[in-house]
């Protein structure tokens, strides 16, 4: 039995591979047991060179370890040696000068002995199809093996890449888009969960990345996959109306409160749009019920709402439910002035309006002392500039009534008297 022993200094290898169909592939280097792998396409024309410092080296192979390794011929050119038509599936190494350092260890495979192998590859038959893809079949492809110098079988992992369609959401965009993923998988690609597809798709498995070198690689499809996982993304615009002198409420929204809620997702899988909204008192009954991808709804009474977003699939495997909201809206306010100065300090307190939040179905009108109407309006947001058919009218008390709906749903009224103060630069008119 050869007896080996490493050296403390690291002896950079020297070695050369050749022949066979293609470039050969250096397929993995394992600097802790200080061996590369090597992978050659048939065996043709298959050599094995080493250069040294000296001609004083032999050349050596092992199947199982190194300590077990027999000589091998070699013929040599100055200070290089060559092993012609070496066999694959075994270790090889070179002990250079005379005290037996053993270099660095190159174990060779026929890549072309071990084919890539699958049959009947199809997905989505186990897991959660929506949240996970997961490829099966049936793999007869046998490993790539190698043995380190201290004789550990060691698997050469392979690698695959994986291709479909599937959609991608733009948020500048509010859209989605559709696009080619492809992940690379690190050994037994079967088995494995995937992102779900978004949209119906064909899914491929190539591979594997060593027989891509060589030109050698193997393409396999599964029929088109009907896609059922779900993206949704959704959005609220508020579209209540309000003029400068609406007064706000934090975050609350004032009635009457116009929401438009839309979802966006991956069609045509996701088919069925769902809005529910419910009274946050009583979650079991919803107050409506929109199907559609977008919806508009008035909240036009006073409380807390809880809004509920519901996303199935055409097949009904998968539903999402992630969008709630939370609407509260604030209750009915109106607060009167009781004096204004039209034309007194201009944008200064120079129109009577009242001050209000969650107001609908507004009328104002102003009587003069003899109940005779000066004007009128139904816009809370606007107001009376103190003039009657386009003169102001003379300083003094006059009468407001007011009727609005609040969000109580209720028909209220208010009445009083609005004070006219005048500057005495502006000539009065007879009413």
């Amino acid at each position: 039995m050869l007896a080996l022993w490493f050296s403390a200094i690291t002896v950079c290898a020297q070695y050369e591979v050749g022949g066979g169909k293609g470039e050969p592939l250096l397929a993995a280097d394992n600097t802790l047991h200080r061996i590369r792998v090597y992978l050659v396409n048939g065996t043709e024309g298959l050599t094995l060179r080493y250069t040294s410092a000296t001609s004083s080296h032999r050349w050596f192979r092992y199947a199982t370890r190194a300590s077990e390794a027999e000589p091998v011929s070699a013929s040599r050119q100055g200070n290089t040696s060559t092993v012609d038509h070496p066999e694959t599936g075994y270790g090889y190494f070179v002990q250079d000068g005379e005290n037996y350092a053993m270099s660095d260890f190159i174990w060779i495979i026929d890549y072309a002995e071990y084919p890539v192998q699958i049959r009947n590859l199809h997905a989505g038959e186990s897991g959660d199809p929506c949240i996970a893809l997961r490829l099966n079949g049936e793999d007869a492809t046998a490993p790539l093996t190698y043995r380190t110098p201290g004789g550990t079988e060691t698997v050469l992992r392979r690698s695959y890449e994986v291709s479909y369609m599937t959609q991608v959401w733009h948020e500048n965009s509010r859209a989605f888009m559709s696009v080619m993923r492809i992940d690379t998988l690190e050994g037994d690609p079967l088995g494995r969960s995937l992102a779900p597809p978004l949209e119906d798709t064909e899914i491929q498995l190539s591979g594997d990345l060593f027989a891509r070198h060589f030109g050698m690689e193997k393409t396999f499809s599964t029929n088109l996959y009907q896609a059922v996982a779900l993206e949704v993304h959704a959005d609220t615009t508020t579209l209540t109306d309000g003029g400068t002198n609406m007064q706000a409420d934090g975050n609350a929204i004032l009635a009457p409160a116009h929401v438009r809620f839309a979802a966006h997702a991956n069609t045509p899988a996701a088919s069925l749009f769902i809005w529910q909204i419910y009274r946050s008192d009583d979650t079991e009954k919803p107050l409506v019920r929109f199907t559609g991808a977008e919806v508009e709804y008035t909240f036009a009474l006073a409380g807390d709402y809880i809004v509920r977003l519901e996303v199935s699939d055409r097949t009904g495997a998968c539903t999402n439910t992630e969008h709630t909201y939370n609407i509260s809206v604030t209750e009915t306010v109106v607060l009167v002035p009781n004096a204004f100065t039209p034309e007194g300090s201009p944008g200064v307190n120079d129109e009577f309006k009242i001050v209000y939040k969650s107001v609908s179905r507004f009328r104002c009108t102003i009587f003069n002392r003899w109940g005779a109407e000066l004007f009128r309006w139904t816009d809370p947001s606007k107001g009376w500039d103190g003039k009657y058919r386009g003169k102001l009218v003379p300083a003094g008390a006059y009468f407001y009534v007011i009727e609005y709906t609040g969000t109580d749903g209720k028909t209220h009224k208010k009445t009083g008297d609005i004070n006219v103060i005048r500057s005495t630069k502006f000539k009065t008119t007879k009413e």
